[in-house]
């Protein structure tokens, strides 16, 4: 038996977001976000792993069409991928110092200050972080 008595555990997650121009947002991700490119595969390239502090998010390039006839802009408002980081406002800092659009800093009622950004392909990506702030932000 293949790992009897072993206990299994999830150990993180990593999405793959499909892009229609992969160079572009490797140059996103590694230029104005801070990550680093582990990897890229492809001539042209049609996968990368960027990865800042242990997080990574791979990038795969399917053709264009599909992703322009199945991949919606639309649909990405209804997908965000949160990211747990420490020291959310110098974060923020960072980003806007790189020309980087970032929304306002915000806490939520959940508990978490954060901000967003939208990056090239139009996913969001929120930062945050948990805090015992009171809420400045009204869900709607």
């Amino acid at each position: 038996m293949v790992g009897a008595g072993a206990k299994s555990r999830i150990r993180g997650l990593r999405p793959m977001l499909a892009v229609i121009d992969l160079p572009r947002a490797v140059r996103f991700y590694v230029e104005k976000l801070g990550f680093n490119c582990n990897a890229m595969h492809g001539n042209p390239p049609e996968w990368a792993e960027v990865e800042r502090d242990g997080t990574a998010i791979m990038l795969n390039a399917p053709p264009a069409d599909s992703i322009r006839r199945d991949v919606p802009l639309t649909s990405k408002n209804y997908q965000i991928f949160y990211i747990d980081v420490q020291n959310v406002a110098t974060l923020r800092e960072e980003f806007v110092s790189k020309g980087v659009e970032a929304g306002d800093m915000r806490v939520a009622i959940y508990g978490m200050k954060e901000f967003e950004v939208r990056d090239p392909e139009g996913y969001w990506l929120w930062f945050g972080e948990p805090t015992d702030e009171a809420p400045t932000a009204c869900e709607e």
